[in-house]
């Protein structure tokens, strides 16, 4: 029987990174986007052309969704799903002179909302599984020009440890939490080993980096409820 994985925001940056590697680890993928079919039919024919099955799922995490149902029926299926990596994010600056509620709630749904509700349905459908939380090495910061992004990424990091506890032994839940791994869609390389300079190891990491941190999680059945800071020691400082 075949295995799967869901990837959430799966069609760019890291989510695409971490897709291909489930399949070149032997998974076929389930793969998540909002807006951008182009783009996840492009990664979805990459994975085929490894040799594995994908296939693309449109979900507007702004909008309610029934995720037993669609479980439900990739179950009945056949679909064995083994990993869910919630990975779909949204990075806004924000911060205490904004109004706030609009913002908040656009950050809370994608950043937190609906990995929240995927991991539930994953439980209740399937009888055990690894579930993988991107977070971000800021959550342990209290001082930031991203103020809704940042209280969503707490959360998630605080929700991984409870249903790492809650979920056992059947489900294993564990977190990664990037730094500076890749820049913003208007800024170089550049911009990122300048901002290295302030962190312990003064370096940038890459797509490999979260990979290998990602085949660890999975392949470690002994290790739940745990944050793997891919960041150089930037959570430290």
């Amino acid at each position: 029987m075949k295995k799967y994985a869901l990837v959430t925001g799966s069609s760019d940056r890291i989510g695409k990174s971490v897709a291909l590697h489930l399949a070149k680890m032997g998974y076929s993928l389930l793969l998540h986007y909002n807006s951008n079919a182009g783009k996840a039919l492009t990664v979805q024919k990459e994975i085929e052309a490894l040799g594995q099955n994908a296939t693309t799922v449109h979900i507007n995490f702004l909008q309610d969704f029934a995720y037993d149902d669609l479980f439900a029926e990739w179950k009945e299926q056949g679909i064995n799903l083994e990993v869910l990596v919630n990975c779909a994010s949204d990075f806004r600056p924000s911060n205490f002179q904004d109004a706030g509620k609009e913002l908040l709630e656009k950050e809370m749904k994608i950043n937190f909302e609906n990995a929240y509700l995927l991991t539930k349905a994953f439980a209740r459908t399937f009888d055990k599984g690894c579930i993988i939380n991107f977070i971000d090495t800021k959550a342990n910061k209290n001082k930031t020009v991203h103020l809704d992004y940042l209280l969503s990424k707490k959360l998630l990091l605080d929700f991984t440890k409870i249903a790492a506890v809650e979920l056992a032994p059947h489900f294993r839940v564990n977190g990664i939490a990037p730094g500076l791994i890749l820049p913003p869609a208007d800024k170089d390389e550049k911009y990122l080993l300048n901002l290295a300079q302030h962190i312990p190891l003064k370096t940038i990491g890459n797509v490999e980096q979260i990979n290998k941190a990602l085949e660890f999680i999975i392949q470690s059945y002994f290790f739940t409820g745990q944050i793997l800071y891919i960041d150089g020691g930037e959570h430290l400082v």
